[in-house]
């Protein structure tokens, strides 16, 4: 999910030229504030509609636990054990001799805090959404609500498949546009962009090249002396920057080339620095954005992935949890009594939970809830389906990278959804040796763990105990026992 940046900010000046084309990083940055005027026109929205637009667009971003990944105007941001893009920003930015470093290592072991920091990758800065609609399209952000895409390449997750209704993506889209003042959607048209001026498209591609935009930025497949793998290790600046072939359709066109010439008067704290450049100039590279050509590749045909190999090696519980099931998927699927039991446990992020967990072994073995109350596996197939639950979810995932992570130059047009949804959501898909330790584990009849592991008494994160169970070896659902394990932490309950 990567989860300095000043350093950059001198030689990168110019990395950042249309409206949004850099959300501001998550962690630290301060809400966007009304540009300055002499004479601020009238609102466009009355005082009444407002604030039933606020009103009905807060109380979906709350449902939803949009604040778990993003900063969202004057909304309370999740606590961290439910803050994914916080918590990963505050464990990775711990170093050997900070107070909150040493408490943890002295608590639970230095191995563990090392461990952390070395798994994440992912959700260590996401984009701001205060004030989105200052810069981008209500109808934009109505689209891309609607079927999320991958805005972002050098960014490896991407917006999740949401639950959200179309209903629900009214209220959002019309929050945002009431909170900025914004055009409201629903009452009045995009305003079209200006015609191509082909000498200004032409100089303003020019000065995109030549002042240092594409050590963050890509235009499509627009080749720009810059490669991917030198975007990916420009850090943090360059993940956050969107593709800037998306311009014409997401930036409004009122604030594109004022931002251009100074950004700060459309977005204080913004990290687009001013530019020193003339409205014509400015004009110029409005244009190139506008109308300029991204040489995308052709439309890509959908390729069926390949079935899940089994290797030839032991694979035990041990392994499964520490390479593949405890790394990732534990994020959402948590045990019951963890402070945070998961989306994809208990629910949340807007959507149910399928009552699966993952941190022990007992736990995943008890399966879903089915129908007449009974559990079912996850690591058998079901009738009329050739792969476990498990497996088949990994393989979806990768059925969804076409438009859900389009890696840097490497851009096309993107397909609709599948209809079924992947696993791990948001993330890259499980990695050909991930599916097949998991695929092995289970072909080997899904044994259990040999020793108990963990820290007595916790009951959150890592070091919950895990242990054998009464019945150890079988992929088949099966009830946890009544008389518990003397390692679980329920051991000394009646």
């Amino acid at each position: 999910m990567n989860r300095g940046l000043c350093a950059l900010l001198g030689s990168l000046a110019v990395a950042a030229l249309a409206a949004g084309c850099r959300d501001r990083p998550r962690p630290g940055a301060a809400a966007t504030a009304s540009p300055s005027a002499s004479a601020a026109p009238p609102p466009r929205w009355a005082p009444s509609e407002r604030d039933a637009a606020l009103s009905a667009g807060r109380a979906v971003l709350e449902r939803h636990e949009c604040t778990r990944c993003h900063k969202i105007d004057d909304l309370k941001e999740a606590a961290r054990p439910l803050a994914c893009t916080s918590c990963h920003v505050f464990l990775t930015g711990l170093r050997p001799g900070d107070r909150q470093y040493k408490s943890i290592a002295d608590k639970y072991g230095e191995g563990v805090m090392k461990r952390y920091q070395r798994n994440i990758q992912h959700l260590v800065g996401s984009p701001d959404l205060s004030m989105i609609a200052r810069r981008v399209r209500p109808s934009f952000l109505a689209s891309f609500l609607a079927e999320p895409f991958d805005l972002r390449p050098t960014l490896e997750e991407s917006m999740f498949r949401h639950a959200l209704s179309p209903a629900d993506v009214r209220a959002v889209v019309r929050y945002f546009a009431a909170k900025a003042d914004a055009p409201d959607p629903e009452t009045t048209p995009d305003e079209p962009p200006p015609p191509a001026d082909p000498a200004k498209v032409a100089a303003g591609k020019a000065l995109f090249l030549s002042r240092g935009c594409a050590a963050c930025h890509t235009y499509g497949n627009l080749a720009t002396g810059v490669t991917a793998d030198a975007l990916k290790k420009a850090g943090l600046a360059a993940a956050l920057a969107p593709n800037l072939r998306f311009t014409r359709e997401r930036t409004r066109l009122d604030v594109l080339v004022p931002w251009i010439v100074d950004p700060q008067r459309v977005a204080p704290g913004t990290l687009m620095p001013a530019l020193g450049l003339s409205p014509d100039d400015a004009g110029a590279i409005s244009q190139f954005l506008l109308h300029g050509d991204p040489e995308l590749l052709p439309a890509a045909e959908p390729v069926e992935p390949a079935a899940p190999k089994v290797l030839a090696e032991h694979v035990g519980w041990e392994t499964v949890k520490e390479q593949v099931l405890g790394k990732v998927c534990v994020h959402c699927h948590m045990n019951d009594y963890e402070k945070d039991p998961g989306p994809g446990n208990k629910g949340g992020l807007g959507y149910p939970g399928s009552g699966l967990s993952m941190r022990t072994y007992e736990a995943l073995v008890a399966g879903v809830p089915a129908e007449g109350g009974k559990r079912v596996s996850v690591l058998q197939p079901r009738p009329g389906e050739a792969l476990p639950r498990v497996l088949s979810a990994m393989l979806d995932r990768r059925r969804e990278e076409p438009r859900d992570h389009v890696p840097a130059f490497a851009d096309r047009p993107r397909p609709h959804y599948p209809k079924t949804l992947g696993m791990p959501l948001g993330l890259p898909s499980m990695n050909d040796r991930e599916v097949s330790l998991v695929a092995t584990w289970i072909a080997q009849g899904c044994p259990g763990p040999k020793a108990v592991t963990g820290m007595p008494g916790v009951d959150d994160g890592y070091l919950v105990p895990d242990g054998p169970i009464k019945k150890n070896q079988g992929c088949e659902a099966r009830a946890p026992e009544a008389k518990r394990p003397s390692w679980a932490v329920d051991a000394a309950k009646p």
